[in-house]
Order: C-alpha cells, then sequence, then structure tokens
C-alpha cells in the first residue's frame, strides 16, 4: 500500500492568522459590522421616538377633547427620557465603532490598501497630479532653455 503524504507548512498558524487578518481588516466586512451595529441603535432610537409622538397625540387629545381629563405628564416624559437615552447610546456606540475602526487600522492593517476608507482612486489622483507638477517642471525648464538658445542664436546673428 502506498504512504499517503500530508504537506504541512511550518507557517501554517501564521498564514492562519494573517489571513484571519486580511478578513476582519477588510472593508466589506467593517462596513457589514458597522450597517449592524449603527442600525440596531437607530431601530432603537425611531421606536422611542415614534412612542414619544404616539405619546404626545394621546396626552393632546387628552387634555383637548375630554372633560374629565387627568392629563399625566409622564405620558410625554418617559417617552422623552427614552428618546433621550437611545440618542446618547447612539453616539456613544458610533464613538466605539470610530474608535474600534481606527485601532483596526492603526494595529492590524499592514498595507495602506486594506485600510477601512482607503481610497484607491484618490491615492491615483495625487500620484497622477505629482507626475503632472514633475512634467510641468521639466516643460518649464525646456522653455527656458529654448529661450536662452533663441537669445544665443540672436546675438551669434549681430
Amino acid at each position: 500500500m502506498g504512504k499517503i503524504k500530508i504537506k504541512i507548512k511550518d507557517n501554517l498558524a501564521t498564514e492562519q492568522a494573517d489571513q484571519f487578518r486580511k478578513f476582519i481588516t477588510s472593508p466589506a466586512i467593517i462596513q457589514l459590522s458597522i450597517g449592524v451595529i449603527v442600525g440596531g441603535s437607530l431601530t432603537d432610537l425611531i421606536k422611542s421616538i415614534i412612542s414619544l409622538a404616539s405619546n404626545i397625540f394621546y396626552f393632546c387629545s387628552i387634555v383637548l377633547v375630554s372633560k374629565h381629563h387627568t392629563s399625566d405628564i409622564y405620558l410625554v416624559l418617559n417617552p422623552l427620557r427614552s428618546v433621550f437615552e437611545n440618542v446618547l447610546t447612539l453616539c456613544a456606540i458610533a464613538a466605539c465603532v470610530f474608535f474600534f475602526v481606527k485601532l483596526v487600522n492603526k494595529f492590524l492593517v499592514k498595507e495602506a490598501s486594506e485600510a477601512f476608507g482607503y481610497n484607491a482612486q484618490l491615492e491615483e489622483t495625487k500620484q497622477l497630479l505629482k507626475a503632472q507638477e514633475a512634467t510641468n517642471e521639466l516643460l518649464r525648464q525646456s522653455l527656458h532653455m529654448q529661450s536662452e538658445m533663441l537669445k544665443n542664436q540672436q546675438e551669434g546673428r549681430e
């Protein structure tokens, strides 16, 4: 019977860690994570705003329509507190996500092209502008040399 040979790479753990790092730092995964996290917070905020609007409407209808109204201000204050809590939660989550992305970009990203927020077109445009400036400088030097040559030719004729 033939023996089965399995190639084991020396740096298998390193390769797996590198693949995991690339997975975690991929812009698609980070965008998905941000969408899920912030989307959940926005859902709670929208629910509390709707509850507040509903209770304000209910409170106003009791005060304006009912002859024997017992207006309860807590119908408005409780949902308002909930809206305030959800706004603070959303801001805290957004700040955490922001600093987490900065942390990932600083410590896990090895190449600039892997960083979240990397804009390849912007980088190419910057390189093109540098190349254009170098070309413009060469053209200026060429024009200066041509004008010097013309001056020398005109002085030689005189």
